[in-house]
């Protein structure tokens, strides 16, 4: 990539940092000054922040600057892909008979919410042919790793937070790891780093996400089994797997979907086997500026699902598909990554 492009990205990164980093702490600082006693609910969380706040000069600059960011990463790390495509290609071309597999379903026909177009990616996730790379090495690398997004706060880092949440699992000996919506391998390098001696088989809808995934597995020399295919619908055999490990999906998915595949991952789950979830603490863990500024990803920074995920009682969704001894908690600022980790039963 060339200094140019780089200087760009690295400029989004900083200001990203800044806004989360500054503006928004004086924005959180300011509502409690104004709201002592704000309001528990939602949506009347968020319509007190946007009154409190709706001339406030570090908050409204906070929401600029977050939108901005959000769209200018794809219309800067794109062309900038496209000017590397070569270099690109050949580090995505590994040979077929490297360890590890990669299996796309040509004729897949995704769920509906697939075509989201999360975060703001142009096209949506399969949306460029280069889409691992411009999310991965391009969005990830200079933007998001050093400012932040979302729930993860400016210094924090996403590979780290990645790592704690595949230390609550219960056990050091699993065999067969599943990862639900793995994209490009980012959790499945610290789940293989934390479980060497397990298989691990990631499961994603994306054909880009899961291309840039088989080069990670085999140029950095693991052997993951990669399947294109829907969480509802893993198609894996029953009781298969020992563990199933899940990172930042149910924020992405609807409620019904969220449901279904709680479902899919008791069924592939074997008796006696695990199941920690790593993601967002919903709404009651939240104070009442941190909820208005995860609900405003709903509109403003394609998180569609945001909002009927801030809401569910995950606990009892798990519960509820099948699943014991299910605790909940949160690992750091803010309760995040927040954790529902769970088991099934010996039959």
């Amino acid at each position: 990539m060339s200094q140019r492009d780089r200087a760009g990205l690295e400029f989004l990164g900083s200001l990203q940092g800044y806004t989360g980093g500054v503006l928004q702490p004086a924005a959180a600082e300011r509502y409690a000054e104004l709201v002592p006693e704000p309001p528990q609910g939602l949506r009347e969380r968020r319509r007190s922040v946007d009154e409190a706040l709706a001339d406030h000069g570090p908050w409204l600059f906070d929401r600029l600057f977050t939108r901005y960011v959000a769209e200018e990463i794809y219309v800067r790390s794109i062309p900038a892909a496209e000017r590397a495509r070569a270099g690109i290609e050949e580090w995505l071309d590994v040979p077929s008979d490297a360890p590890g597999s990669l299996t796309l379903d040509p004729d897949l026909d995704p769920p509906a919410y697939h075509a989201e177009g999360f975060h703001l990616t142009t096209g949506g996730w399969d949306g460029h042919d280069l889409m691992g790379v411009v999310i991965s090495d391009l969005g990830y690398r200079y933007v998001l790793m050093p400012g932040g997004v979302g729930a993860v706060r400016a210094g924090e880092n996403l590979m780290d937070q990645r790592t704690q949440v595949i230390r609550e699992a219960p056990r050091r000996d699993y065999r067969r790891i599943l990862e639900p919506g793995c994209g490009n391998g980012r959790f499945a390098v610290a789940v293989s780093d934390e479980l060497p001696d397990a298989q691990y088989v990631g499961v994603e809808l994306s054909r880009t996400q899961l291309e840039y995934a088989r080069a990670r597995c085999v140029h950095e020399g693991r052997s993951w089994e990669l399947i294109q295919a829907a969480a509802e619908d893993t198609r894996l055999p029953d009781a298969s797997v020992d563990l199933v490990a899940i990172f930042t999906l149910f924020h992405e998915t609807p409620p019904k979907a969220t449901e279904a595949i709680l479902a899919e991952m008791f069924r592939v789950l074997e008796p006696g086997g695990d199941l920690v979830i790593g993601d967002i603490a919903p709404v009651e863990r939240n104070g009442a500026f941190r909820s208005a500024v995860l609900d405003w990803e709903t509109e403003h920074r394609g998180e569609p699902f945001m909002r009927s995920y801030l809401r569910l009682d995950m606990p009892s969704l798990v519960e509820r598909a099948g699943f014991t001894d299910v605790k909940a908690y949160g690992l750091g600022k803010g309760d995040y990554p927040w954790i529902v980790r769970a088991h099934k039963e010996d039959q």
